[in-house]
């Protein structure tokens, strides 16, 4: 743009008060949605200042008086110029509009190229729904946990198991959220899916090394998923069929340019393809599920909005005749946004959860079902304060958890099951925390905060009185000691947060950080990996909660203009108290849970390589993580200790795992994408030795995990084009899920056969064969 088409903005003081510096604020808003834009860049004079735009939209600048050019930019948009005549504070807001381009050009961020090199925070990984859509996945979905489990340190215990394992951390140590409200139940199918239409989703932030001190209670990692807004100008409907899952989109203004919605609905239909495999069992087996979100936002002013969010999600799963599981999950919060001052916002937020699972049998002589849950509120208050290369945050958060009674139901009204009942806890947990980011230069930058978290364990509750000086059994309990009402027990601590950024040029920067964490609500299961019926557990007088303790040290690296982009990261965290089974652990509908665990020291180590391409025909990256977790008990009872108290693997300890991502950009809205994913085994405990009594044999297993089942291979691929029908707003996904079909094993089991005396192992795939799907998608407006 010429300079004579550049808008002349000037500020006046008074005559008598005049300054050498003069403040100059305002905020960044999307010119397509009206949303206020985080992280857009202010340059002064040709040169980038440091200064972006806080989550809020709003940026301030301390600058010489006299005249500026100043240009906002954010990488997928048009930078838009001002000649600002500085002689008095002044405020300056403005409105940033959308490039024009082909996908084979770009792939649109939400943050700048650099801000890898330039953010101060390690192990964060930001990604929006555009590069989310381009991952080829299972059933065609384009979802949120697939995709992470394609970058650096996230993997997963394997295919048929829900959850996330970050940074060789258990599932539950990772913090899940929506709109920064608690989401505890996040997958769908047995965790092939998350809970989490593509569709509704705006972008993910994922933060595995240092975790800001306005997030807590748990020990590992945190993730939060930030929803779409409905558009504030006109009505959008699109629809989309596939072989395995249906979906519908609606948005726009409820009133105009004032308050908006969104509403997606999503639901399976792969039941057909069940009934095409050979296995009887799988034909009479039966998988569905669903979920709806819906949005709604309002805006007072440009300075006040109040946005609501609701979340349901619903499983089903039964295999043959034998077993099942069905499970839901609600979520709403209530956001209250506020700009109380030129640099000083206020955000309020409510939240509601309620999550219900169950495990049954339908057959056999005594057809039953398990049904155990929780429900919690939230409330959470951020104020931001915005000064000159500084920005503070202080606020505070609460939430109260109930657990529901496990319950014994019988399924069927010929069942001779009697109804059983196990009460649960209640607790609150609450926290003041408070933050400081410093960039007293533009290549140096500390991040810094403190969080105080407090947990009490409140009444009624029953509370099981042990013999002293033997372990905790069933046979050493002495008594019970019944409180009706108040605080049975307290746990909590400071949670200190730092990390830092040198930047040594423009595209060099080392970063370094820390946080200590506690985890005051986690689950307790004895299979392989996360389940739907997983106990969650808080804690109490027994089961103290975790702390961690996590280190990282990165070096990031930029080169041909922000074209390719690496960096090295290692990573260090102990963990106190983690949880881990006792053998031949008995869980359900036990009032003494104390006496079927136990807890130790966890330790989880390793370093994580990327290179990605962020711009050309052909973009993508190439992850390599090594990883270690293992886990120690310490009791002071030997009897009970697991494996002599020595160190061994965690279910999850997978060492080696690499991701290649390829998407080729051929033009015209149409990709072709192929995925590598190897990984090594998982551990497992199997029999090392037999002996013969009296002609039987008695199988002698190995210490727990000691061995490994076989290294995990997978190539995905799938097929994107847009304009399928001429002048329709359409697209076509054909995608193939483990196109090789290779029998990746989850499990082994061991058994005997006839006519031989030795256990014989066997390798248990959930999906052997190839899966390909195909989705057609329609958008409408008006």
């Amino acid at each position: 743009m010429a300079q004579s088409e550049t808008p002349i903005v000037k500020f006046q003081a008074d005559p008598e008060r005049k300054k050498a510096k003069y403040i100059l604020t305002g905020k960044v808003i999307d010119k397509q949605t009206g949303d206020l834009i985080s992280g857009a860049a202010v340059h002064v004079d040709g040169f980038f200042t440091g200064i972006n735009t806080d989550r809020n939209g709003m940026y301030l600048a301390h600058l010489d008086s006299g005249r500026h050019r100043i240009v906002f930019r954010q990488f997928g948009k048009k930078g838009q110029p001002f000649i600002v005549e500085l002689y008095g504070d002044g405020v300056l807001d403005t409105e940033l509009e959308n490039l024009s381009f082909e996908l084979e050009t770009f792939i649109v961020r939400e943050e700048e190229k650099d801000r890898n090199i330039k953010s101060p925070i390690t192990g964060v990984t930001k990604m929006n729904i555009e590069d989310i859509k381009l991952i080829p996945t299972l059933m065609g979905e384009p979802d949120v946990f697939n995709v992470l489990q394609a970058t650096p340190g996230v993997t997963s215990v394997g295919e048929g198991s829900s959850g996330l394992n970050i940074r060789g951390g258990q599932a539950d140590q990772n913090l899940i959220m929506m709109n920064e409200a608690i989401v505890l139940s996040n997958s769908h199918a047995l965790g092939f899916l998350s809970a989490f239409n593509g569709d509704v989703v705006r972008n993910f932030t994922l933060y595995k090394g240092t975790v800001p001190s306005n997030f807590g209670g748990r020990s590992a990692a945190a993730l939060n998923i930030e929803m779409s807004k409905g558009d504030f100008e006109k009505w959008n409907y699109s629809g989309s069929l596939g072989t395995a899952v249906s979906k519908l989109l609606v948005e726009g203004p409820i009133i105009p340019e004032k308050t908006s919605m969104i509403a997606g609905l999503r639901r399976s239909n792969a039941n057909w393809l069940l009934q095409r495999v050979d296995e009887p069992d799988v034909r009479n087996s039966n998988i569905r599920f669903h979920d709806i979100y819906l949005g709604l936002n309002h805006k007072f002013s440009q300075e006040h909005s109040l946005d609501f969010s609701l979340l349901n999600t619903g499983d089903y799963f039964r295999f043959s005749d034998q077993f099942g599981f069905e499970w839901n999950n609600l979520v709403t919060s209530l956001t209250s946004n506020n700009l109380l001052s030129e640099n000083f916002s206020l955000i309020g937020m409510a939240a509601f959860g309620s999550f219900n699972n169950g495990f049954f049998e339908p057959s056999g002589t005594d057809p039953s079902i398990i049904k155990n849950g929780l429900y919690y509120f939230q409330g959470k208050i951020t104020g931001l304060l915005t000064l000159e290369n500084t920005d503070i945050t202080i606020g505070g958060e609460a939430i109260q958890y109930q657990m529901r009674p496990e319950t014994l139901l019988p399924f069927s009204g010929e069942s001779g099951i009697f109804q059983e009942k196990v009460g649960k806890q209640k607790g609150l947990e609450f926290a003041p925390f408070a933050s400081i980011d410093w960039n007293p230069t533009e290549n140096f930058s500390i991040s810094g905060g403190l969080r105080y978290s407090q947990y009490h364990q409140l009444g009624p509750d029953s509370v099981h009185r042990y013999q002293e000086g033997l372990p905790r059994t069933r046979l050493t309990i002495s008594g019970i000691d019944a409180i009706d009402e108040g605080s049975i027990v307290r746990y909590g601590g400071f949670e200190p947060r730092a990390s830092m950024r040198w930047t040594f040029n423009e595209v060099n920067s080392i970063k370094a950080g820390y946080s200590s964490m506690f985890q005051y609500l986690q689950t307790i299961s004895n299979a392989t990996g996360p389940t739907p019926i997983d106990l969650w557990q808080l804690s109490t007088t027994y089961i103290q909660p975790q702390r961690s303790h996590n280190l990282s040290l990165g070096y990031f690296r930029n080169f041909k203009e922000n074209e390719w982009s690496t960096s090295l990261e290692g990573f260090y965290r102990t963990t106190e108290n983690q949880l881990e089974y006792r053998d031949f652990a008995d869980l359900f509908l036990n009032p003494h849970l104390e006496t079927e665990v136990i807890q130790g020291q966890g330790l989880a180590y390793g370093a994580e390589f990327l290179i990605q391409r962020n711009t050309g025909g052909i973009t993508g990256w190439l992850a390599y993580t090594y990883s270690r977790s293992l886990i120690r008990t310490t009791s002071e009872f030997s009897e009970i200790q697991i494996n002599r108290g020595n160190w061994f693997p965690t279910n999850f300890d997978r060492p080696h795992i690499v991701s290649l991502v390829t998407n080729f950009h051929l033009g015209k809205g149409r990709n072709f994408n192929l995925n590598f994913n190897f990984s090594t085994g998982r551990p497992v405990t199997a029999p090392s030795t037999n002996y013969l009594v009296n002609g039987i044999l008695i199988p002698d297993y190995s210490d727990r995990n000691q061995f490994r089942i076989p290294n995990y291979f997978r190539v995905d691929l799938s097929y994107l084009a847009k304009g399928f029908v001429r002048n329709w707003n359409d697209k076509i996904n054909f995608s193939v899920y483990n196109l090789l079909g290779r029998r990746n094993a989850y499990s082994v089991f061991f058994q005997r056969e006839e006519n031989f005396l030795r256990l014989r192992p066997y390798q248990v795939s959930v999906l052997g064969s190839a899966f390909p799907s195909i989705t057609y998608s329609v958008t409408f407006n008006k």
